[in-house]
């Protein structure tokens, strides 16, 4: 069905007020992690005090790499981690390891409770991967830039994911100072104060 011009300021007005509840979750955990209390924070922002206590849950980031492991190793290590969200954060999601492909490791992940998010644009993009692995001043400012340009709508849907789920952020690199998903989770926990990252 063709879209209906004559609905296009009701949809403008939903996309504000998902903007404007976007926005006041973020500062309700803001202002949480600076120690305003719950009561407080539910009265200014109008929700319940049940709301106010889910939205402020702290959340956690899981980075991890596959090299080194099988597919089984990883979906063990990630079910263990208690991750009901996985992000791939490689730019193209193939590989030769057998399982870990997109379509097969949704699959594997599914199996276990476990969704599966491919996030293209929060991936080092081929030209600049081998001098992040050497920590090349310039090859991580160019991800920076990159992210700056390229990753806001991606980071948005992730740090949504975190309000009330395990997140996981997967790579190849086993070391996460080698790769990339390190600025990814960086630049996730600058927007959710309350997040915390961890190894699998």
């Amino acid at each position: 069905m063709a879209a209906r011009p004559t609905l296009d300021p009701l949809r403008e007005a939903a996309q504000r007020l998902n903007e404007a509840e976007i926005e006041r979750n973020r500062l309700i955990r803001a202002l949480r992690s600076k120690r305003e209390t719950l009561t407080d924070l539910a009265e200014a922002a109008d929700v319940s005090l049940g709301t106010a206590h889910k939205l402020t849950r702290p959340s956690t980031i899981v980075s991890v790499g596959y090299e080194g492991r099988s597919v089984d190793e990883l979906v063990d290590a990630l079910v263990d981690a208690g991750v009901s969200v996985l992000v791939d954060v490689r730019e193209n999601a193939i590989s030769r390891k057998r399982g870990l492909s997109k379509r097969a490791l949704a699959e594997k992940l599914q199996a276990r409770g476990i969704t599966y998010v491919h996030e293209p644009t929060l991936g080092n993009p081929r030209d600049n991967r081998d001098g992040f692995r050497e920590q090349r001043p310039d090859s991580v400012a160019a991800f920076e830039a990159h992210l700056d340009r390229n990753g806001s709508a991606a980071l948005d849907r992730v740090d949504a994911m975190l309000r009330d789920r395990t997140v996981a952020l997967l790579c190849f690199e086993a070391d996460p100072c080698s790769c990339h998903r390190s600025i990814v989770a960086r630049y996730l926990l600058d927007r959710d104060p309350l997040a915390s990252v961890r190894p699998a």
